[in-house]
Parts: structure tokens; C-alpha cells; sequence
């Protein structure tokens, strides 16, 4: 399992392997070792290659220091240049004493126009500043070098743990931070680089073990890989019926919205459920039941608008009070609308089985958000960052700058998962626990792909899967199939659609 932790967090995964016999110099040794290793890879080779090391006070300059020293025992040019003064911390002043021979060396301050020159010729700039040190602004002498950097180098940029500029912490970045190509974590990933626009500035990101066990790891959020998902998704079992799998009602589509009642059908059979109910209006069940035959239609009546008429409100109230359903999916193409509030207060106080509200049932209930606590099971919110501000009130730049943080306090206070969509789309339970997801790329970007994501969501949940793990799955599956689409045509091909039908192999 891959971890996020905070800056206190690492600290306490350090402090513990130290007290274990792995002590800070080791680390910082096989941290030196790791860079070293990744950066060889991403150059092709570093022999007869120029270097300049950009390094901090601290343990990331001291890690800058033994990588200074493995490039130069590989017959590279690496010079050290110690940004602001030399090391003080005692590790990497242990390691300068070691190695201050061997490394070439030299201050910004003395020798700023000669540094210049090196970073305006070399191959490769590797920032060893900050690490997980920095918060605030820089200071005006960083400001230019990292800005020369980001502007004249014509090699690559490479930052070790954290981007000189980054708050580890809460992802916010200062003006003139550096932007690297790489970005080589180490130990574990730091939260705040999940967050935006820091991920934007990371560029490629690998994370490097620099020998800390595992259960170092007091307190983490867990990133999403595939070994996770495995555990999670629900068994077919020889002896079984459709009954077995579970029942959902999706309330969704209208005349303007019809696309959404069958893409989020469609992402609800193609993930497993036994019976699929589509309750929507007559006209959108002529569209596309040619195209699903597999769900079962609950036919309902339309305004002049084009939308559920409230007289059919009653009806699918009727429908709900049956008690059959294992779960209930609400929200997709509804419309913001009176009759959409009404419906899904009311599918929230009465559902007596797990209920997922998206897209327009997140938008009705939006000023009247209290009603979530209400719900008589559990409930599961899919808000893009957008729908999200409606639903807290707060601006979306600032729910990017800490998605988990903001997930995790609104998933607490109204006792749901939420799942905050995006590039790393954040699932957070209200125990806390809290998952990052990294599959998914630029071609999930279409009108239609959250739809896809409710149904597949709400299958995992009325085929009883946990909701904290329904929402994981399908935040992780959605991704992952239009990772496999990607490797099969160009991101702007890619269409809604083409999910559902990728799932079976992605599954598979």
C-alpha cells in the first residue's frame, strides 16, 4: 500500500525507525542512494553529464550531498552549491564532513554569476533546498535563482521529497517556487502535494524507500493502488441468482439530460448489480432502451420542461417505500429543480438502504445541506469541486489548495463519504479514514464521465460492498479504464461511453 502522510506524520515514521536501529544517517544515506538510482534512469545515464546540486541547511541538503557524491564517483560533473549557508543540521553536516573532498563545493552568495553560468550549461539542476522544511514566501535572493532555473536552464529539473516553494503540508506554493520535471519523493508521499495547484508543479512524480518499515507509519492516508482494490471487489459465487447481486433504483435523466440515465445505467450493470430499475421519463426510456435492454424501466411522466413532473414525484416515492431496493442512486440529469429537492430529501429520510446523490441531487439540496444528516442509512456524495463549493460555501481555489482536508471535515461533520472529484479524486469516510486516488487522465474530462462514476458507485453499493469501498472502487475502476482506453487511442477520443464497456476486462 502507498501512504500520504503529513510533515508531523514522516517525522514520527523517522523518529520510530530511528528508535529501531535505522538511524537518521542511514536514511539519509539510502535517500542519496535512491536519488541517485532515479535520476540515472530519468537522464539515461549520468556519465560525462554536468550537475549543479542546489542545496538547503538541512537534511535535504544533506541528501544533495550524497548525491553530489554518487555522481561524482559515476564520472559525472556534480557541483554542491549551498544556497543560503552551510549545513546545519547534524546529519548533514556529518555527511559534508564525509564527503567535503571529494564533492566540488561552493557558496551562492560568494559566487552568484559563476553559478549562473553552470546552471545556464548544465544537464540537469537537482533542487535539494527545502524538503519538507518550507512554508511562507521565499525570500527575494531564492525568488531570482529559482527563477533563473525555471526560465534559463535549458537541462532538466529535478527536486528531491518536495519542490523548493511547496508546503508539504497544505500543497500552497510560493511565487517563484522551483518546477521541477521530476519530483522523487521519499518514504512516503506528502499530502499536501495531492493538492493544487502544487500537483500541477511537481512534474513527474516517483516515490523512492529510503528503508522505513511500514508500520513506522502511525497515521497516513492510503493511495490507491491495485493490490487495495483487489480485497474489495465482490465475489461471484457459483451458486447465485441476478437477486444475489442486488437490486438499485436510478432515479435519473430527463428530455434535456438523456445521455445521463444511460451512462450511469450502463456503469451500474457493466460493475455487477443483478437488477438495474431505471426510473425516468417515458421519453428517454424510448431513446435508449434499444441500447439497454438488460434494465428494468419504471416509467414516469414529464413537465412541459421536459423534466420528472411533480405528480411523478409521488410515484417513485411510492416505488421507494416498496422497501426491494439494496440501494438507490439519485441525481443524474434530474435538473436543479423544486422537484429534484423535494425528491431527494426525501430519498435521504426514508431510503432504508444506502443512498449515492450526484450532479443534481447535489445541487438541489445544496442550501439545505443540513438534510444529510437526516438520511436514515448511509449515504454517499459525489460533488465535482464546483458542486462542492455549493455544498460548503467556499470558494473551489481554496477546497483545491486541501481537498483531503476539506473531504475529510465535510464527510465528519455530516456523517457520509464524500467523493471529491478531480485529478486525484479524494474519498474520505466519517471514521476519517481517507483514500487517494491516482488512476484516471485528461480524456475523463466530458460531459457525462461523473455519470458513469454514480452508476458504477451505487452498483458496488447495492451488491453490498461497504461504502467507503464502493466509492473506492468506483473511483479507482473509472480511472483505470480510461487509463486503458488512453493506451488504445488519443485522449480526446475518448468518450463516456467507452468506459462502461472497458470495465469487463479492466475487471477481468
Amino acid at each position: 500500500m502507498r501512504l500520504a502522510v503529513t510533515n508531523e506524520q514522516m517525522k514520527a515514521a523517522e523518529a520510530a525507525a530511528d528508535s529501531r536501529g535505522i538511524s537518521y544517517m542511514k536514511m539519509m544515506r539510502s535517500a542519496g542512494e535512491v536519488c541517485f538510482d532515479r535520476i540515472s534512469r530519468f537522464m539515461g545515464g549520468v556519465e560525462g553529464k554536468d550537475f549543479v546540486i542546489l542545496a538547503g541547511r538541512g537534511n535535504n541538503g544533506g541528501d544533495g550531498i550524497v548525491i553530489a557524491n554518487l555522481l561524482t564517483e559515476a564520472r559525472a560533473s556534480a557541483i554542491l552549491v549551498f544556497v543560503q549557508d552551510l549545513p546545519k543540521s547534524d546529519c548533514a553536516r556529518e555527511c559534508y564532513s564525509l564527503y567535503e573532498k571529494v564533492v566540488k563545493s561552493t557558496l551562492y552568495i560568494h559566487r552568484k554569476d559563476a553559478v549562473m553560468r553552470l546552471i545556464s550549461n548544465c544537464d540537469a539542476v537537482i533542487d535539494c533546498v527545502f524538503g519538507t522544511g518550507f512554508h511562507g514566501a521565499l525570500e527575494d535572493g531564492l525568488k531570482e535563482l529559482f527563477g533563473f532555473v525555471n526560465g534559463s536552464c535549458p537541462g532538466k529539473k529535478i527536486s528531491v521529497d518536495v519542490p523548493s516553494g511547496i508546503d508539504s503540508n497544505t500543497g500552497e506554493t510560493a511565487e517563484g517556487a522551483f518546477r521541477p520535471d521530476l519530483t522523487i519523493v521519499l518514504g512516503a508521499m506528502k499530502r499536501g502535494l495531492y493538492s493544487h495547484p502544487a500537483y500541477e508543479n511537481c512534474g513527474r512524480i516517483t516515490i523512492g524507500d529510503i528503508g522505513i518499515p511500514s508500520d513506522c507509519y502511525s497515521s497516513f492516508e492510503a493511495v490507491l493502488t491495485d493490490n487495495v482494490i483487489r480485497e474489495f471487489i465482490p465475489a461471484r459465487m457459483r451458486v447465485s441468482n441476478k437477486g444475489t447481486y442486488g437490486r438499485l433504483l436510478n432515479i435519473s435523466g430527463s428530455a434535456f439530460y438523456t445521455g445521463a440515465a444511460l451512462l450511469s445505467t450502463n456503469g451500474a450493470l457493466r460493475t455487477g448489480v443483478g437488477l438495474c430499475t431505471l426510473a425516468t421519463p417515458t421519453r428517454v426510456i424510448n431513446a435508449i432502451a434499444p441500447a439497454v435492454p438488460e434494465a428494468v424501466y419504471l416509467p414516469l411522466e414529464q413537465d412541459y420542461d421536459g423534466f420528472i413532473s411533480d405528480k411523478s414525484v409521488d410515484a417513485v416515492k411510492m416505488e421507494l417505500l416498496n422497501h426491494k431496493y439494496t440501494a438507490v442512486l439519485t441525481g443524474c440529469g434530474l435538473g436543479n429543480r423544486k422537484a429534484t429537492a423535494e425528491l431527494t430529501s426525501f430519498v435521504i429520510k426514508n431510503a432504508d438502504c444506502p443512498v449515492i446523490i450526484d450532479a443534481d441531487g447535489l445541487n438541489s439540496i445544496a442550501g439545505n445541506i443540513n438534510v444529510l444528516k437526516e438520511r436514515k442509512k448511509g449515504i454517499i456524495v459525489t460533488p465535482h469541486p464546483a458542486e462542492f463549493s455549493r455544498m460548503t460555501g467556499k470558494p473551489v481555489p481554496e477546497i483545491q489548495r486541501d481537498r483531503i482536508g476539506y473531504a475529510k471535515a465535510f464527510s465528519q461533520e455530516y456523517g457520509c463519504v464524500t467523493v471529491l472529484k478531480g485529478v486525484n479524486t479524494v474519498i474520505a469516510a466519517p471514521s476519517g479514514e481517507t483514500f487517494i486516488n491516482t488512476t484516471g487522465n485528461p480524456g475523463l474530462a466530458k460531459a457525462g464521465s461523473g455519470d458513469v462514476l454514480a452508476g458504477m458507485t451505487a452498483s458496488f453499493a447495492a451488491q453490498g460492498t461497504p461504502l467507503l469501498y464502493s466509492a473506492v472502487l468506483g473511483a479507482y475502476l473509472h480511472g483505470l479504464a480510461a487509463d486503458t482506453l488512453a493506451a488504445r487511442m488519443g485522449l480526446p477520443g475518448i468518450l463516456p461511453r467507452d468506459i462502461p464497456e472497458v470495465l469487463p476486462e479492466v475487471l477481468k
